[in-house]
């Protein structure tokens, strides 16, 4: 029997190297669907347990009680300036440095943050409510968006 056409042998690689190349596509496609339908199963719903709400709690509320009390001496200075004139005198405070400085020369650092402890016992419950549903919401339309458009997810 004679050796095959150099064609044929060219022709018969090309179509072996093409099913092999689908059948590692298929392998490849099964291995991404076995490992999306892992991640959903573990992320079917976000798991709250009490730690982590305690934690998520915690931050926001922190956080809010420590942007309040930075800004707590310019806060004081806009009350005081927008008081100032009801009674008819004439202004103390004229300008945000020179009312800064005449509130800590007159009543001390202490006298900056008056009023801060109230304005926390409001703020910090708001913060930690809204800092809590944030990462809740997100984190359950996360895994909405990853059931509805399914993919490759690392």
């Amino acid at each position: 029997m004679s050796a095959p056409a150099r064609g044929v042998e060219r022709e018969s690689a090309f179509h072996n190297f093409a099913a092999d190349r689908h059948r590692t596509q298929i392998v490849i496609s099964d291995v991404l669907r076995k490992r999306e339908a892992e991640i959903m199963s573990k992320e079917s719903a976000p798991q709250l347990t009490p730690l982590s709400i305690c934690k998520s709690l915690f931050a926001g509320g922190f956080a809010g009680g420590l942007s309040r009390t930075a800004v707590a001496p310019l806060e004081r200075l806009k009350i005081v300036m927008q008081v100032q004139s009801v009674g008819g005198q004439a202004a103390k405070y004229t300008g945000i440095w020179q009312g800064l400085k005449h509130m800590a020369q007159t009543e001390g650092l202490k006298g900056l943050f008056k009023g801060n402890g109230t304005n926390c016992v409001r703020i910090v419950p708001n913060s930690a409510v809204k800092f809590f549903m944030y990462e809740n919401f997100s984190r359950q339309y996360l895994t909405y968006l990853q059931r509805s458009n399914p993919g490759p997810w690392p």
